[in-house]
């Protein structure tokens, strides 16, 4: 299953991301930020599932591209929030709509159950597995 996952994201980046000069960490980051549309970046790293220097990179380079911008709250000059640009959120959902129909390709062409199912299936495990996970198995929103 490792293997997999890595393979196919690194599929995505050739395929899809290389193009805006993006790594799969750059685009997730991304994506969290404009889902969330403020996000400090512990929580970004916690949701990312990498470490906060890792995020702190990212970041940098994101907003070097104007794609995200980075301001300090204004009781506490210590913390971060940062929020997507009107260009990141544009990159951000043309890259998601790329990014689905380069998976959907790939499950089509593997003659694999439908994109919904497998969907469903991974996301149920990841829901089981993630930290903060209730005894149901329901964990954080996807």
């Amino acid at each position: 299953m490792c293997r997999t996952a890595n393979t196919v994201r690194a599929d995505l980046e050739r395929t899809v991301l290389r193009e805006a000069e993006l790594t799969w960490t750059t685009y997730d980051v991304l994506v969290i930020v404009c889902a969330r549309e403020a996000a400090e970046p512990p929580a970004i790293a916690a949701e990312a599932g990498v470490a906060r220097a890792t995020v702190t990179n990212a970041l940098a380079l994101l907003a070097d591209r104007g794609l995200v911008r980075r301001e300090q709250y204004e009781h506490d000059l210590r913390r971060v929030v940062v929020r997507p640009t009107r260009a990141g959120s544009s990159l951000a959902g043309m890259l998601r709509r790329q990014v689905g129909a380069r998976r959907a390709e790939l499950v089509r062409n593997a003659a694999m159950p439908s994109e919904g199912s497998l969907a469903a299936a991974l996301g149920a495990l990841a829901d089981q597995i993630r930290p903060g996970a209730g005894p149901a198995g329901k964990g954080r929103a996807r």
